[in-house]
């Protein structure tokens, strides 16, 4: 149990399915299906977690599926990750599986820079001659210099 007593861990053989709240630190090493919320989420080797997760940390050394919403995310040589992930920062290990669709830094603050690439998507690409006009010159070599 860590200091503030805020330790919760499934047990290799049990399963838990629902959803789990206020939990400080949290290792999973039997089979859970539900929603978290957690400081430091740990699945072991012989763990199984499928739905969300939002957490500061997650170090995932067995298998996971779902939406993770992380700060930090170590994927170790045993994890096995699919669904979709967000996360700031991320370590991976040789031999760590991921088949997930990943998105750097998920935080509030770019969603306004989301939004406005998310728009520029849908404007022309410009071409040669207008790059000129919008102030940009070429840097490629001129003909006959």
């Amino acid at each position: 149990m860590d200091k503030h007593g805020n330790k919760t861990v499934i047990g290799a053989g049990a399963t838990f399915t629902g959803k789990i709240t206020n939990a400080r630190v949290i290792e999973v090493h039997g089979k859970v299906n539900a929603d978290l919320t957690a400081e430091k989420v740990t699945i072991g080797e012989a763990g199984h977690f499928d739905g969300a997760i939002r957490a500061d940390l997650v170090v995932v050394s067995g298998h996971y599926e779902g939406k993770m919403q992380a700060g930090s995310v170590w994927a170790t040589a045993t994890a096995s990750i699919s669904g979709k992930l967000h996360y700031e920062t991320l370590q991976m290990d040789r031999g760590a599986a991921l088949n997930c669709h990943i998105v750097y830094n998920w935080a509030a603050k770019n969603a306004v820079a989301a939004q406005t690439d998310k728009d520029d998507m849908d404007l022309p690409l410009p071409k040669p001659s207008d790059k000129a006009k919008n102030g940009v010159e070429s840097t490629s070599p001129k003909e006959g210099a």
